[in-house]
């Protein structure tokens, strides 16, 4: 395939756009501090040994695959915020790239190219790219949707045991995969019929994600009496999600999707003998299942308060492929893929919404906090997770994790962890707890959420004078720090 100087030049400044992505997320992956549940991934990740680390994962809700794999990689790295984030990073730069080393019948360079701009662009620079399994899951999910068209295209037992084995991978990695790999596995065997059917044996590669599925049932229906904290999903809710599908980081972006598939469906370009055009059913079922995934999440979200933005990530790169098998029947596929491209780096190079994520501090965290009550020689800290989630949690996690600061400071703390009930006035509590010298409070407070903020606020030092307090966030969701 040979380019024109048009297309070179215009290779060259997207190839410069996708750098400038990637360094603006490395840069905000220094400076930002870590969320409340970065935190909780650096608890776990830096457990003293291996038997705390499965009880964490255990008493855990989430899968355990990506805090395995940070478990593997915190000792190489460091804890460091960057190094906790560095997979991520890493992730979803491999993501990006998958679509473009794989072979995939029907899609011809420059398809691939433009697949794996939009799912490197789609994220944006702060959108969800923290020291959580997020990025990871992208990436096997990319690898999983590459492994479900070879599947499609020829069904065999080596491409079933490889599209199981990833499936296998991403239910480990998120639960809800669950639905993405069911509504695959469906058009699948409506698809293929006799084909899919021989290939049964390859089922066996979900033996790992059944066999600790059934083992941490027990443990995730302790947590199915926990008061929700997302809402249910209604039919705005639903078009925002969808939207998020499309792209995250801008609503403009989906309706410039939107515009662009208007245009590529107003002329399109007759398929012609030899045109690989022509050959795209498997392509077309793929990000079909895609489709049947999104819809089907949707209706469990609306049935059950379980479904956020991110957890839409497995569906993300069969959405993005419907997207290009759009634009590529168009009379100016090249001109439209070129801006479909442009369109989404430019969205992700934005930088309001980046040094907005930088001015807030990562509110809902307490770096700042820890870092603050240091810096007034603080040796005994009253840490308030105010969650639902926190009520069904073991005391020691909870100690671990307000101790993550400090401990990686090389500073001596002691950590007394609260869990208020709803019923509760945390604030009377931190203070009954906080009577010896050198005492401070760390509050991580939602008070949308069934917590003791919602009824008692946040007042340490209205109710005792003595203490100084510093407050991250705003008077709804945050995290105040107090020393006396």
């Amino acid at each position: 395939m040979t380019f024109s100087r048009t297309s070179r030049v215009a290779l060259a400044l997207l190839g410069l756009a996708v750098v400038c992505v990637g360094l603006e997320r490395c840069w905000l992956a220094f400076v930002e501090p870590l969320w409340f549940d970065e935190a909780w991934t650096a608890q776990v990740a830096s457990t003293p040994d291996w038997s705390t680390f499965w009880h964490e994962v255990y008493n855990d809700i989430q899968a355990p695959l990506y805090y395995l794999a940070m478990r593997i990689w915190t000792p190489l790295a460091g804890a460091s915020n960057f190094a906790l984030r560095l997979p991520a990073l890493i992730a979803l730069a491999a993501a990006g790239v998958f679509p473009l080393v794989s072979h995939i019948k029907g899609l011809t360079r420059q398809d691939r190219l433009t697949w794996g701009c939009l799912i490197f662009a789609w994220w944006g620079v702060g959108e969800l790219l923290t020291a959580r399994g997020y990025g990871l899951l992208m990436a096997v999910s990319t690898l999983q949707g590459v492994a479900f068209i070879q599947l499609l295209e020829t069904p065999n037992h080596g491409r079933a045991w490889r599209w199981c084995s990833l499936a296998s991978c991403a239910i480990l990695l998120h639960y809800l995969c669950i639905v993405p790999v069911a509504a695959q596995g469906l058009t699948y065997v409506v698809s293929q019929r006799r084909k899919a059917l021989r290939t049964w044996p390859a089922l066996a590669a979900f033996a790992p994600a059944a066999a600790w599925m059934a083992y941490h049932a027990p443990r995730l229906a302790i947590f199915s009496g926990m008061a929700a904290w997302h809402p249910l999903v209604d039919g705005f809710g639903a078009l925002e999600l969808i939207a998020t599908a499309i792209n995250p980081v801008s609503p403009w972006v989906a309706i410039g999707v939107g515009l662009i598939g208007i245009v590529a469906l107003l002329r399109t370009r007759p398929p012609v003998e030899g045109d690989e055009l022509g050959s795209d059913a498997h392509l077309w079922l793929a990000a079909g299942a895609s489709a049947l995934a999104l819809a089907l999440l949707l209706a469990l979200g609306a049935v059950r308060p379980i479904l956020m933005a991110r957890y839409l990530i497995p569906v993300v790169p069969g959405m993005l492929l419907g997207v290009v098998l759009c634009v590529r029947r168009s009379a100016y596929a090249k001109l439209l893929s070129f801006t479909l491209m442009t369109l989404y780096l430019g969205a992700a190079l934005d930088p309001a919404p980046v040094m907005a994520r930088v001015r807030q501090a990562a509110p809902y965290g307490f770096e700042t906090g820890s870092s603050y009550l240091m810096g007034h020689r603080v040796r005994r800290v009253v840490f308030i997770w105010d969650h639902p989630a926190a009520r069904f949690m073991d005391p020691a996690s909870l100690r671990r994790v307000g101790e993550v600061f400090f401990k990686r400071a090389a500073y001596p703390v002691e950590i007394t962890p609260l869990a208020p009930l709803e019923t509760q006035d945390a604030n009377r509590l931190a203070l009954a707890q906080a009577k010896a010298d050198h005492s401070g409070v760390i509050w991580l407070y939602d008070r949308l959420s069934q917590t003791s903020a919602r009824r008692f606020p946040p007042r340490i030092h209205e109710s005792d004078p003595r203490w100084t307090c510093q407050r991250s966030g705003d008077d709804v969701i945050g995290a105040l720090a107090c020393y006396r």
